[in-house]
């Protein structure tokens, strides 16, 4: 891959725990920029309830392998793939990018619930195409902080 490529780039995540109405948890990672935004969809639309947030760093397989003990020295670290999809919309002429993020186990689900979500012509044209990107993502080890964390402007 080129050295400038998106799919190179590290990704600020945050690492929580969702807990549904059976009180069955997962584990989701989504970007830092859209967490609160996310967390509000999940807490009033689908009456989840989101908690330990941990902020950590995703990065490609190839950069953690030239930098891996530098990386384990950070925090926890476990196989995290970065989820692409790539839709062409040719009635209105535009194109969409949508990435997620799941643990290497879990991505055939995440990919499989993903192309539920769009009509299934699409899902099998070639106006769609999902690539998943293997990386890891190392967890912060510890906070200095006493307070919450910022993300973004509060109130």
């Amino acid at each position: 891959m080129p050295q400038g490529s998106p799919f190179v780039d590290s990704k600020k995540l945050l690492r929580c725990l969702v807990i549904n109405r059976y009180q069955e948890t997962s584990i989701r990672f989504v970007e830092f920029d859209a967490f609160k935004l996310w967390e509000y969809l999940m807490n009033t639309k689908h009456g989840l309830k989101v908690s330990d947030p941990r902020l950590c760093l995703w990065v490609h397989e190839d950069e953690y392998g030239d930098h891996a003990s530098v990386f384990e020295r950070a925090g926890d670290v476990e196989p995290v793939n970065r989820i692409v999809v790539d839709l062409f919309d040719g009635e209105y002429g535009f194109s969409q990018t949508i990435t997620r993020y799941a643990r290497d186990t879990e991505t055939p689900r995440v990919v499989e619930i993903l192309r539920s979500h769009m009509p299934s012509e699409l899902s099998t044209s070639d106006d769609c195409n999902i690539d998943v990107i293997p990386g890891r993502v190392v967890q912060q080890s510890g906070y200095r902080a006493d307070r919450g964390m910022l993300m973004g402007l509060q109130g």
